[in-house]
């Protein structure tokens, strides 16, 4: 910013700090990029849950059995081993049922995606299929889709 712009931006919006030294304007900024420091650090604890509750929700468990496996083994293992500031962050998991829901319900979308954009780039695709039975006798139904890149004659 120019500095006349600048000096009446000071004088007209904050007529109170105009009259400052320059100390003091130093002193807010320095208190300005701690704060930044330290929202990023809450945010990357909150980026590690979001990553811990997705790992939940990709072993297709429910969000009790979540609870009980991360919190009954890690979180004493976790007092033992580290400390317990560091075996309390992981109470910030999100394992609630619509949270895990979101999150399978998300990761779904994704590979529907990725799925279309593989069939997108590609001008060819199979769809094999295949009946398999469990130990009950009960027929399943398989299938799954095969992007083919496209074969040349040599």
């Amino acid at each position: 910013m120019k500095p006349l712009k600048l000096k009446r931006h000071l004088s007209t919006k904050h007529s109170k700090e105009a009259d400052k030294p320059l100390d003091f304007f130093e002193r807010k900024l320095k208190t300005l990029n701690q704060q930044q420091t330290t929202m990023m650090q809450v945010s990357s604890i909150n980026e590690k849950a979001l990553l811990a509750s997705y790992q939940v929700a990709k072993t297709g468990k429910s969000h009790t059995a979540a609870e009980k496996i991360i919190f009954t083994s890690s979180h004493g293992y976790g007092k033992i081993m580290l400390s317990k500031q560091k075996a309390d962050t992981q109470k910030s998991i999100p394992l609630s049922d619509d949270t895990i829901k979101r999150r399978i319900d998300d990761m779904a979308v994704n590979i529907r995606k990725q799925i279309n954009e593989k069939l997108k780039k590609s001008p060819h695709f199979a769809l094999p299929f295949d009946e398999s039975t469990d130990v009950t006798d009960c027929a399943h139904f398989l299938w799954y889709l095969c992007a083919l890149k496209e074969m040349k004659a040599s």
